[in-house]
């Protein structure tokens, strides 16, 4: 999935989840724009769909609602554990046992 970096997440009610994803579905085949539907936790009615160029993200959160997605949401959230870590490695070695 390299490049399908800009999300796009939805929350789509079960019973209007699959129409709403074919009118998505066709509006972007309509316009040629390349996406994925990221897969959902069971029973979730939020979805993502992600593109290669931001522009496109925000085409269809224009067009059909949702919000855009940090990219690197995962990222900052590894980086900050790291940090936090980090910390308590440190505090568990001022205040041994």
């Amino acid at each position: 999935m390299t490049g399908f970096i800009h999300r796009v997440e939805m929350k789509l009610e079960a019973a209007a989840a699959p129409e709403r994803l074919h009118r998505i579905e066709s509006w972007c085949g309509d316009w040629q724009i390349g996406f994925r539907v990221l897969e959902s936790a069971p029973g979730s009615e939020i979805i993502r769909i992600a593109f290669d160029d931001p522009r496109l993200a925000r085409a269809v959160v224009g067009h059909f609602g949702g919000v855009l997605v940090d990219d690197r949401e995962i990222e900052h959230a590894m980086s900050g554990d790291a940090a936090d870590e980090d910390a308590y490695d440190r505090l568990a070695h001022e205040y041994p046992d």
